[in-house]
């Protein structure tokens, strides 16, 4: 009886210990819970459930839900990218040339103290703003016991960095989530995670980027990325942290090329219908969340004009070309379309189909550009008023 009396606290240990291995100890991880307090303005972090800036120098929050087009997703004042998951996420100055653009970061109070000697798995995701002139590398995950940081608007935290990228690239995709991931032994009652550029800028690469053909606004002098999706988990005795991170092959699959049109009032109907277009990962045909949202543009543009008739042209890239399993899905992107438009009360009699196949290159591919985002703009289907 004495023995089994010992064994049962043992086994309560146990199974604490096993009911938190996978649960993420961020809290409101995608910035989600903000929806009873709208976002109005750039600085607005403290929003977000759960999450503040770590200095004086604001950092931001966007969301599909907020009052103002500045910081709305998936365009806002700093480019256009779709959630990595719902409908918000974060934005934080990682670098600027000649700090004349204070760093910001972001940090959260964890659901539970980090216990000594466990490992926990870290990762979130980040995706460089088009109109940040700058791309950086080294940013990273800190844990502290207190809250870091200042209210003063300080140049930048220099502090140790817990987790980055294994081979600390540089972050400069054009579009898409670059994911941040690694492992993190604790030192004991860590209660804080924050997330930001912590290296001095001596230690920081970075890269000029050019002002990406076809987006408004002004650049930003400083490497300014979106944040989303952030988790820490607990990793068990014999469980490995697996990243996951994506090889070139698997990077190119996925890439997904996002452009706004560029719309004004006196442009013609049939000049305002070639700016719209849908894009698309490789071999897929499916409308994601920005698709949908330019074909709710193109309804509402051809119930204004109800005589009109519109050509669907769908077309591939040279790979699916090339591959037999994916011939026929530029005929597929442009008949799914169809399929979507009469979903929104447009009848599909005034819709004709082309199937483009990867005879008509996209216009927007620019000399600089290598073959990946190349192929990733030549994935779309375009629209062409009917005579």
């Amino acid at each position: 009886m004495k023995r089994l009396m010992l064994a049962l606290p043992m086994m309560a240990i146990s199974f604490s210990m096993m009911a938190q291995e996978g649960e993420n100890l961020v809290e409101n991880p995608g910035f989600e819970d903000a929806k009873n307090r709208k976002v109005r303005r750039l600085g607005d972090m403290k929003r977000a459930e759960g999450w503040v800036s770590a200095t004086g120098n604001r950092a931001d929050l966007f969301s599909a839900d907020a009052k103002m087009p500045d910081v709305m997703t998936p365009d806002n004042v700093y480019g256009m990218e779709e959630p990595r998951e719902g409908i918000n996420y974060g934005g934080i100055i990682s670098y600027s040339y000649r700090e004349k653009e204070d760093r910001t970061y972001i940090t959260s109070k964890l659901k539970s103290s980090l216990k000594k000697g466990m490992r926990y798995k870290v990762q979130f995701y980040a995706s460089r703003a088009e109109l940040a002139k700058y791309s950086a590398n080294r940013l990273g995950a800190h844990f502290s016991k207190r809250a870091p940081g200042t209210d003063e608007k300080v140049p930048a935290l220099i502090l140790e960095t817990h987790v980055e990228h294994p081979k600390k690239e540089m972050f400069d995709g054009d579009y898409g989530w670059d994911l941040v991931c690694g492992e993190y032994t604790a030192e004991g009652n860590e209660k804080y995670i924050t997330l930001g550029n912590f290296t001095s800028d001596n230690d920081v690469k970075s890269e000029r980027n050019r002002k990406p053909r076809g987006i408004r606004g002004k650049q930003i002098i400083a490497a300014y990325y979106y944040i989303d999706d952030i988790s820490v988990q607990l990793l068990g005795p014999n469980e490995r942290c697996d990243c996951n991170y994506a090889d070139e092959a698997e990077l190119e699959t996925s890439t997904v090329y996002q452009r706004s049109p560029q719309i004004t009032k006196e442009m013609t109907v049939a000049e305002k219908m070639k700016e719209f277009n849908v894009f698309y990962a490789r071999g897929r045909y499916d409308v994601r969340k920005d698709g949908d949202q330019t074909l709710e543009k193109i309804a509402g543009l051809m119930n204004e004009n109800p005589d009109i008739k519109v050509k669907l042209i769908g077309h591939m890239d040279s790979k699916e070309s090339a591959n037999p399993a994916q011939q026929d899905v530029s005929l597929k992107r442009a008949e799914h379309i169809r399929s979507v438009m009469v979903n929104k009360d447009v009848s599909a009699d005034r819709f004709t189909i082309k199937d483009a196949r990867d005879g008509d290159e996209a216009p927007y591919i620019k000399e600089e550009d290598d073959e990946k985002v190349k192929a990733a703009k030549n994935r779309r289907v375009s629209f062409e008023v009917v005579e």
